[in-house]
């Protein structure tokens, strides 16, 4: 029950946070709008205001304005950039597109246009070329995220139509960032897409050996192992599963997430029995 409390005061205070920040915003756009008023002819308040609109979501105001604040002298790139961002929310790829083509003329070295671009070009379906901005994207950006990789090994898939392909980018990533549980989620994914089981079950033997808790996968190798008709091998990990579950401590097996798992496993043994 507490702990139920804890998470529904957990929702309740992010639920306000996001409430009361765009709640926020509407006053900042109708400030914004004050003085827009008060000087019509003003190219950065009207440039100003269409970023309020952006992070409010109302991309065709956003766009809008920054129309305006074009059509009045306002040329910086990063009018550019934005119009790009806000027409690629909005889903108008082609007009993205044009807005990021335009920056990149201004400067093409910049790590965040060409993600951006890259982004753009793969919903537009130019894989080759959207493999090629994200590739400088990934070489020259500072700091990348692990779905930073995510996102480029799938524009490789793509692209190449090559699972080994993108499992490298994801081990360049595990190399860059360290071992993150995203990328090797990820690379386990792509190991059972492009069926090489052996593979698959080395990954999982990694998440078995690197996590305390090995009930959970310990099921999901068995499971694994038994769409693959490994039926001795995946009888096995299912005992390891069982065996790890006998030893936890009685608050954990009561847990909702134990009882589904032990449920799980009650199944798959049900199936072994029709083999």
């Amino acid at each position: 029950m507490i702990g139920k409390k804890i998470l529904y005061s957990l929702f309740f205070f992010a639920s306000t946070l996001f409430v009361a920040a765009h709640g926020d915003l509407t006053k900042r756009i109708n400030i914004k709008t004050s003085e827009i008023k008060l000087n019509p002819n003003n190219p950065e308040l009207y440039f100003d205001r269409g970023f309020l609109y952006q992070q409010h979501e109302e991309y065709d105001k956003a766009v809008s304005d920054y129309l305006k604040a074009e059509d009045l002298g306002f040329n910086d790139k990063l009018l550019d950039f934005r119009k790009a961002e806000s027409y690629y929310k909005w889903g108008k790829y082609n007009l993205a597109l044009t807005a990021s083509s335009a920056y990149l003329v201004k400067d093409h070295i910049d790590v965040k246009i060409n993600k951006l671009h890259a982004q753009i070009l793969f919903e537009l379906n130019h894989f080759d070329k959207a493999f090629e901005h994200y590739k400088f994207f990934i070489d020259t950006v500072e700091d990348p995220r692990p779905e930073d990789y995510i996102e480029f090994s799938l524009i490789s898939i793509a692209n190449y139509n090559d699972y080994n392909k993108a499992i490298e980018i994801l081990e360049n990533g595990i190399q860059k960032l360290g071992n993150v549980i995203s990328l090797q989620l990820e690379k386990l994914e792509y190991y059972k897409k492009s069926n090489q089981v052996e593979k698959a079950i080395e990954q999982y033997n990694q998440f078995i050996l690197n996590n305390k808790r090995k009930e959970f996968w310990y099921y999901k190798k068995a499971n694994y192992l038994f769409e693959n008709n490994q039926i001795v091998q995946s009888k096995i990990a299912l005992e390891q599963s069982k065996m790890s579950i006998s030893v936890l401590k009685d608050r954990i097996k009561n847990t909702q997430a134990i009882k589904n798992l032990i449920k799980n496993i009650n199944n798959l043994e049900k199936q072994f029995n029709h083999e």
